[in-house]
């Protein structure tokens, strides 16, 4: 009597066990998975190298979940060495629903940019330089000259470097450049230098002028120009 009594508590208890144990897991369920946050954000320059005055597109994406409607923070660093010294440009963007974007910019000295996406935390992308080269004129004052005659080489460097050299190359015949002659960049206001020299041609050729870069601005190139003698 007593073993027949045993097992029907032991049944008993298992039974409760078995009809509470629902309404527990009813009561306290699992928590449910945090949705992803953006991880990372890129940053690219095109082109990555401009002409004084001339501008670029900044671009990238923002990676993760919930990279959509995000606004991104364009930041700069125009002095050497980049990156201890950002700013905030005043540039900003918001993602579209795939955590792309696009800034256009006109620097007018060598920049280094970087992004940074207003999450929760904030990422930020890595840096991206954009080279600014000098803007550089060339006109001739004669384009068919006769052999041995003076041709005059003058133009415009922008912005303005007074007192750097002007390098005016001939291009050699196995496609690079020669320095033929050099001249001083004069005092023109505050936006431009100017150069002028007379060189005296005695064949065909192909010509360029060069100033070197510094700090602020990396090489500046004038466009070819071409003389036929005859």
């Amino acid at each position: 009597m007593q073993i027949k009594l045993a097992v029907s508590g032991l049944s008993l208890a298992l039974a409760l066990a078995l009809a509470v144990a629902p309404v527990a897991a009813a009561q306290s369920p699992g928590k449910p998975p945090k949705p992803d946050k953006p991880s990372a954000v890129t940053l690219d320059a095109k082109p990555a190298i401009i002409v004084f005055s001339g501008a670029t597109s900044l671009s990238g994406r923002l990676d993760g979940g919930g990279a959509g409607g995000v606004v991104i923070r364009l930041e700069q660093d125009a002095t050497r060495p980049y990156g201890d010294s950002y700013t905030a440009t005043g540039n900003t963007a918001m993602t579209a629903n795939n955590g792309m974007y696009t800034i256009a910019v006109k620097p007018v000295v060598n920049t280094q940019y970087r992004v940074v996406a207003q999450t929760s935390p904030a990422v930020t992308s890595a840096a991206k330089l954009v080279r600014v080269r000098m803007r550089v004129g060339l006109g001739l004052s004669d384009t068919t000259p006769a052999r041995g005659r003076l041709v005059r080489f003058s133009g415009s460097v922008s912005p303005a470097h007074d007192g750097r050299t002007a390098y005016i190359q001939r291009r050699s015949s196995t496609g690079g450049w020669v320095t033929v002659s050099r001249t001083t960049l004069r005092d023109a206001g505050t936006a431009k230098s100017t150069y002028s020299r007379r060189l005296r041609v005695s064949r065909d050729g192909v010509y360029r002028v060069k100033v070197l870069g510094d700090g602020d601005h990396s090489n500046g190139f004038s466009r070819m120009r071409s003389l036929a003698v005859h």
